[in-house]
């Protein structure tokens, strides 16, 4: 505890900087007060009354905090007035105040009267008083201005933080289009309101504008709202509350995050909360997301832009501060409504609104040259260029997180390429990462983690089904021409066919991995391999390819009746066999099975719907890969045959679940996950529209096989004088057209409510209708599965007289299969709804929108299924 300090009536120490009359005076009815070191000159409930000289030693005047710490704001030194504070200015001394002694001290205290007598009857004392105010006055701004270089210091500190102000490097359309509302959003004070997707650069124009204006040696303070929304909570926000009551309380926690707040301390001092608004004064505030802003908080906030007045949270005094506001927000104009954002319609006029990349297609070659020419200086190796492929590649691609995507994609290309120059597969897009809640990684399972992994595979089951092949080629080219008598023939079609559609629902394209015609021609390559590059062109649309080389084989299976005839069948396998061998001879890696075989493109496409997808960590790619070596392969085992790197798999269509990238990935950051069926399609936001058409294809080319059955078929062929195959190819090329344009009706009614192009919609949307091109194709070989399957036993049993499989043998109605079929297509639809509702409700659309945008597919998924029932219905049972 400090001492009390002693006092005496008679000085006997010299008032030499007072005259000697007032020396006298004050010698006669003043008191000396002895103070020591932490002794409470002045504070909470002492008298502001009194006079107070400093007659030696030193003081501090500190502020305390909400903690009860103290600042010390200024310094008194001998010969300094303090006190009379109520003489001075009516009003008592600062609850939140405290004087204190750092060393022995002197201190005089005269009454009021006194120290009034002394200025009236001493001219010099009047001088003297004076002079100690006017340097008090010039320490004070000395003080202020030491401040506000403290101020630009920390501003230029914050304005090079990265988490502050991500890269941005002004493309085109900025500087060009926009010129003119930058350049007279930096020469006045407005606010300024900044609009556009995430990622498109949005804080770095406002940092922009703000370089650009007067104000740009002032302190610039960001005020993120988006990180903030999940504070709620903690702010009592329950989701027990009523949404009044929610409201209120997050108008509260917000107007105390802006204008600061004021409350009674457990002491009874005030205990005072700067604001951000407060913080900014003379400066520039930036709000990121304004959208988050209560309707309350959003007039407030307007109210103190025009009055440049503010009342803290609990208080009834205005203090005065100008800001320059600039906000952001991913809200839609078009959603805008005065009633629920108050400010951001009162700032619309002053509104710059930068448009996706998606929309700037044309400035991301030399966006992307110039983010290279920066990351130059700071990357171990220097970018060479960007080849024509590569900024093709960057081109095409949707860019969902706009700028922002581009600078991070081309940031991680430029620490994998080799010798300086970004190839195309060094472009790893979509980083968003995937191994995410609703997903279980098998390779938890240590037993499947050593099979996948292990030397043998999968070299030990190809080894099983290659023998097999040769075995089917043999019963096809030498056994009965009587298809039901042909083992070969009723396993590929009653069991083959199935298996496989049903495979990629299962396990994804893993039959691909088994395939025979691939494992032989990986074995060519080895004994010959030219390794030419695919030809861009054709990789580019390799969706077309695959679409084209499936359609063929619906067409080839119903224009030769080759389910009728073994040895057709066996001459379309020697052909794939042969086409498979040429081409992974000529060209790299295993490019027949990623461009051109129909059943591998098929089965690959309907993977995108399977529960199983092999995944990377990307988290894990960027931080710790440098060497892509599932991409590259090492020293024993070559690299992923489909020339994929682990960020870039983001698709089961490119992906065999060889295991390859298991063996070769140094970090373990490969997954084997099971996921909810067709999780894949709503997660892909970069679909291509050659996707959606080979969708449309399937559809289109099961009706049309299934139309061959009609009578009207019949009749339209004995009109029409060319050739049967003429006939049938017309037909296929009518009814696939006629499917598309009604997915092309769909699109142009659903993408105005969605705020999507035409082509983003369509091939969005198309993709969606995949669970029901899958589950009618399951329900078309369902038939063959359950009705011709049974002569395989019945074949064997005769053949080898094993009167066991007699039994084995059973017959079901035409009505449980015609049913099966039934619920398969409907459970098709049901699963395509669902995923176009789902992508319907992304972006945070509204209820008119999300109804809108899903209502034109969702009946044409409907349409779709009644039409394929039927002509299943018609195809298999004739009516």
């Amino acid at each position: 505890m400090p001492k009390a300090p002693q006092s005496s009536r008679h000085t006997e120490y010299p008032l030499t900087f007072l005259s000697e009359k007032v020396r006298a005076l004050f010698g006669n009815k003043g008191v000396i007060r002895d103070y020591h070191p932490g002794d409470l000159l002045l504070g909470p409930g002492s008298s502001g009354e009194e006079i107070r000289f400093l007659l030696s030693g030193k003081a501090s005047v500190v502020f305390r905090d909400e903690d009860n710490d103290g600042v010390a704001v200024s310094r008194l030194a001998p010969g300094d007035l303090f006190g009379g504070i109520e003489f001075f200015f009516g009003v008592p001394w600062s609850a939140g105040r405290d004087l204190m002694a750092d060393e022995p001290t002197k201190v005089l205290e005269i009454s009021p009267v006194d120290f009034e007598s002394a200025l009236r009857h001493d001219p010099e004392f009047c001088v003297l008083l004076v002079k100690n105010l006017v340097r008090k006055t010039v320490l004070l701004d000395r003080n202020l201005l030491e401040g506000k270089h403290r101020k630009r210091a920390l501003t230029r500190m914050i304005s090079r933080g990265e988490h502050v102000f991500p890269e941005y490097i002004l493309g085109d359309y900025v500087r060009k289009r926009l010129a003119s509302k930058v350049e007279l959003a930096a020469k006045t004070d407005a606010p300024v309101l900044i609009v556009g997707e995430t990622g498109v650069g949005k804080e770095g124009l406002a940092h922009h504008i703000y370089h650009l204006s007067h104000q740009g040696k002032e302190l610039f303070l960001p005020l993120d709202l988006h990180s903030r929304r999940g504070d709620d909570e903690s702010f009592g926000l329950l989701s027990g509350s009523n949404a009044p009551e929610r409201e209120a309380r997050r108008t509260e926690q917000q107007e105390s995050l802006f204008f600061g707040s004021e409350e009674p301390g457990l002491d009874g001092r005030l205990r005072e909360t700067a604001g951000y608004f407060e913080l900014a004064s003379e400066g520039t505030l930036l709000v990121r997301g304004v959208e988050n802003l209560t309707r309350t908080m959003q007039l407030k906030l307007l109210e103190a832009l025009v009055t440049q007045t503010y009342r803290r949270h609990g208080s009834v005094r205005h203090h005065k501060a100008r800001v320059r506001l600039m906000g952001t927000t991913r809200l839609d104009p078009a959603r805008v409504s005065l009633e629920r954002h108050p400010l951001i319609y009162a700032l619309n006029e002053q509104s710059i609104t930068i448009p996706p990349l998606r929309t700037r297609r044309r400035e991301i070659p030399l966006l992307a040259e110039r983010y290279l020419r920066k990351y130059s200086g700071e990357l171990p190796q220097e970018i060479q260029g960007l080849p024509e492929e590569t900024v093709q590649a960057l081109v095409n691609y949707s860019w969902p997180g706009n700028d922002q995507e581009l600078s991070n994609t081309l940031k991680r290309a430029s620490l994998v390429a080799k010798d300086g120059v970004i190839q195309p597969r060094d472009i790893s897009f979509q980083v968003k990462r995937v191994e995410g809640k609703g997903k279980l990684d098998l390779l938890r399972f240590l037993p499947l983690k050593r099979a996948l992994t292990s030397p043998l595979y999968p070299a030990i089951l190809q080894s099983a089904t290659t023998p097999f092949l040769f075995i089917l080629l043999a019963f096809l080219f030498l056994g009965p021409s009587d298809p039901t008598r042909n083992p070969a023939a009723l396993f590929g079609w009653a069991l083959g066919w199935p298996i496989m559609i049903g495979g990629a629902l299962l396990w994804a394209r893993f039959w691909c991995t088994l395939c025979p015609i691939g494992a032989l021609a990986a074995l060519a390559k080895k004994v010959v391999a030219f390794e030419r590059p695919f030809p861009a062109v054709l990789r580019n649309h390799s969706d077309f390819l695959i679409a084209g080389a499936v359609l063929f084989i619906i067409w080839f299976e119903t224009a030769t009746d080759i389910r009728n005839s073994p040895l057709e069948l066996g001459l379309l396998l020697v052909t794939m066999l042969v086409s498979a061998v040429v081409v992974s001879v000529v060209f790299e890696r295993q490019s027949w099975c990623l461009y051109l075989c129909g059943l591998g493109g098929m089965l690959g496409v309907l993977s995108k719907t399977s529960v199983l997808e092999l995944r990377a960590d990307h988290n894990v790619c960027i931080s710790k890969c440098v060497s892509n070596e599932c991409y590259n392969g090492n020293a024993t085992i070559a690299g992923c045959p489909f020339g994929q790197s682990g960020p870039k798999l983001v698709s089961n269509r490119l992906c065999k679940i060889c295991g390859k990238c298991l063996k070769t990935c140094p970090h373990g950051a490969f997954h084997l996950n099971l996921r909810t069926p067709g999780r894949e399609i709503w997660e892909t936001r970069n679909t291509k529209p050659g996707t959606a058409f080979l969708v449309v294809g399937l559809i289109g080319g099961l009706c049309a096989e299934m139309i061959t059955r009609f009578p009207i078929y019949e009749q339209v062929g004995v009109m029409l004088p060319a050739a049967p195959v003429m006939g049938l190819t017309a037909v296929f090329v009518t009814v696939i057209a006629a499917v598309n344009l009604l997915l092309v009706c769909a699109s142009f009614l659903s993408h105005p409510f969605l705020g999507q192009s035409f082509t983003e919609n369509y091939a969005g949307y198309g993709v969606a209708l995949l669970p029901l091109a899958l589950m009618s194709f399951m329900a078309f070989h369902i038939y063959y599965f359950i009705n011709v399957g049974v002569q395989l036993p019945m074949l064997v049993s005769e053949s080898f007289n094993f009167s066991i499989f007699r039994q084995l043998v059973i017959h079901v109605p035409a009505q449980v299969t015609q049913g099966v079929q039934q619920a398969l297509i409907w459970i098709g639809t049901l699963w395509s709804v669902l995923i176009i509702s789902g992508l319907a409700r992304q972006d945070e659309k509204n209820l008119r929108q999300s109804v809108g945008g899903m209502l034109p597919h969702a009946v044409l998924s409907v349409i779709l299924a009644v039409i394929i029932q039927h002509a299943m219905s018609v195809y298999f049972f004739g009516a």
